[in-house]
């Protein structure tokens, strides 16, 4: 039994790039674009002077910030290219309908349909995913229950040794026996580890066959059809591929540690995953946990879906205590046994915090997510705020990565 996904569109030639790429920097004035600002907010021009500050680094092709502020879109911008590698002229220049790869902050959306389908009763989180996966439950795998997949204890976090994730990521398409085969490295429910793939593969299986309807289109008839979103969606139509922003891997290699982290969680090196998430098949494919692409509105429109208790625009596709189990059963801090520093996981969603935080410092009711390697996107209650921060750059260890961090601190305060 597989993970399904949508079929193999006719092949396109990839738009590869070399390992390192040195981003061609231009003029701001040359390669921003505003979009849709609801409300003139003087405030966010400093945060905005951060972006540019950070553009100028040479670690990102593109950025995109759309900031909510009570409902509201105060600031709708994007800075630089769709593609630029280096050696060839720029491709066209990114704007706020651009797509961009939401990579591991796709989770979001995955854990909101599995969420939206407990609420229907399709679903039991306290149920073990055997019970729709029977041949999940081998070797001690039968007494993990959805929960532990969807909070990032289910004690399977690396992918199986063997498989050649290269080519199920170039495909689209990953087997689930070999996930079967895993041993849990500690029992279900007892110790954080960051799930990069595994877990989201089993509930893509998990939400399959209990519809008997594939996850693309249970995604569009549950959640975004009935809130008009036309500009996100797992994969892309293939006659959008012109849209959708590149990636590159920029700044020094990754120390080896964190090479090695990557290497046995995600399957393949960074380089080899940069390349193959630039390749149409992965751009069309349908990957739980990796390849949500989407505009920067309408990524923080779903975020909105969230901090509005399940409404938005006037319409309910969530129940308010649907939404307050997703974000609001967290796991006790504690040393992530992947990432290897503190983290707070609710049950789709990581949370923020007062010190450490990858929302910014004092954000300790904030829930989103973090994506491969500097995407980031998150709800903040406190503040009444919505932030969707995309990048094509990736950078693991580079000095300007202050500067990226430095843009959601100043959100912050800005906010506050």
């Amino acid at each position: 039994m597989t993970a399904r996904a949508a079929p193999t569109p006719p092949r396109t030639p990839p738009r590869h790039r070399p390992r390192r790429a040195t981003v061609t920097v231009h003029p701001a004035e040359v390669v921003t674009r505003v979009g849709v600002e609801e409300v003139r907010e003087p405030r966010v021009e400093p945060v905005w002077r951060e972006v540019q500050r950070l553009y100028r680094t040479g670690l990102h092709p593109a950025i995109a910030l759309n900031v909510r502020h009570r409902g509201r879109v105060v600031l709708d911008r994007t800075i630089g290219h769709l593609d630029n590698a280096p050696g060839a002229l720029p491709g066209g220049v990114v704007g706020p309908e651009s797509l961009f790869n939401l990579f591991s902050a796709s989770k979001i959306v995955t854990a909101a349909l599995v969420h939206a389908l407990v609420e229907d009763g399709v679903l039991d989180l306290d149920r073990p995913a055997a019970w729709w996966v029977p041949e999940f439950g081998r070797l001690g795998k039968d007494r993990i229950l959805l929960r532990h997949l969807l909070n990032h204890t289910a004690g399977i976090p690396d992918m199986p040794r063997g498989l050649d994730v290269a080519r199920a990521l170039g495909e689209g398409r990953v087997p689930l026996d070999p996930i079967c085969g895993l041993s849990p490295q500690s029992p279900p429910g007892e110790r954080v580890a960051y799930h990069p793939m595994t877990s989201w593969f089993v509930l893509q299986e998990v939400m399959e066959r209990a519809t008997g309807v594939g996850l693309r289109p249970l995604l569009r008839q549950r959640l975004l059809d009935p809130l008009g979103f036309t500009g996100m969606d797992y994969g892309v139509d293939p006659s959008r591929l012109p849209e959708v922003a590149l990636h590159a891997v920029t700044g020094p290699p990754a120390p080896p540690v964190m090479a090695s982290i990557f290497q046995r969680s995600v399957g393949v090196d960074l380089d080899t995953a940069v390349e193959l998430t630039n390749d149409p098949r992965f751009l069309t494919a349908v990957l739980p946990s990796a390849n949500v692409i989407g505009n920067p509105r309408e990524v923080s429109r779903f975020l909105a879906l969230l901090l509005n208790g399940g409404t938005l625009d006037g319409r309910r596709v969530l129940a308010p205590e649907t939404v307050r189990r997703m974000v609001g059963e967290v796991t006790p801090r504690q040393f992530d046994g992947t990432f290897g520093f503190p983290m707070r996981y609710a049950l789709g969603v990581m949370m923020g915090g007062r010190r450490f935080s990858l929302f910014g410092l004092g954000t300790p009711g904030a829930f989103g997510h973090l994506g491969l390697s500097n995407v980031v996107v998150y709800a903040d209650p406190a503040r009444d705020l919505v932030v969707s921060f995309l990048t094509t750059g990736k950078p693991m260890m580079d000095p300007g990565m202050v500067r990226w961090y430095w843009v959601l601190q100043r959100l912050v305060m800005t906010f506050a």
